[in-house]
């Protein structure tokens, strides 16, 4: 990596015009906000049931095809499916092209016109069983961007610290027993996408 003195920085950024791009404005799509519907609860409303349950799998007889033993699983903690039968799987997007045969936005639609603040988001805690205390991000403080390291990455991208101050925190935080410090965003679930 280049080892970039202040005043280059600041001459190779002099130019830039900075504006704010619509995904960070906006902060979730409609397709985001779709993929979020619990797949599970999701067949359940088109009327499948799984044939059996093993930890996170659910196991059912195949939306896509006709089969007598159950080849369709969905990971309930990862929120994605996968078609044994066929070989082919992904997220709820993928599953309801395939399903309702349409485009994405037609199926975007389909969801919104079944209003899709009937289908719960997932939220996979319950089903949990092991300790993971350990590898969760404990959030110590959030303040503003004054650490060196952090301030740097904004000035090597060419990105103005009173912007990047406006979407951004400086977040202090523990994770697996070491303090650290790193750029927070703040999300719409209320947690930090954290960048350092």
């Amino acid at each position: 990596m280049e080892n970039l003195s202040q005043e280059v920085i600041n001459d190779r950024c002099k130019n830039y015009v900075f504006t704010i791009p619509n995904f960070i404005m906006e902060r979730t799509s409609p397709l985001t906000e779709a993929n979020q519907i619990d797949i599970v609860d999701y067949l359940s409303k088109l009327g499948y049931e799984p044939q059996k349950k093993l930890n996170n799998d659910y196991w059912y007889l195949s939306p896509l095809r006709n089969e007598k033993i159950p080849s369709f699983k969905v990971n309930r903690k990862l929120n994605v499916w996968f078609d044994f039968g066929e070989g082919i799987g992904g997220n709820l997007i993928d599953f309801g092209i395939r399903y309702f045969n349409c485009s994405v936005s037609e199926l975007l639609a389909r969801i919104n016109q079944n209003n899709i603040s009937t289908f719960s988001f997932h939220s996979h805690v319950a089903d949990e069983k092991k300790d993971t205390s350990q590898g969760k991000i404990l959030i110590i403080s959030e303040g503003s961007i004054n650490s060196k390291h952090l301030v740097d990455y904004f000035h090597k991208r060419c990105i103005p610290l009173s912007i990047a101050e406006h979407f951004c925190s400086e977040i202090e935080f523990v994770l697996y027993g070491k303090k650290q410090s790193a750029i927070g965003f703040k999300n719409d679930a209320g947690g930090y996408e954290l960048r350092s």
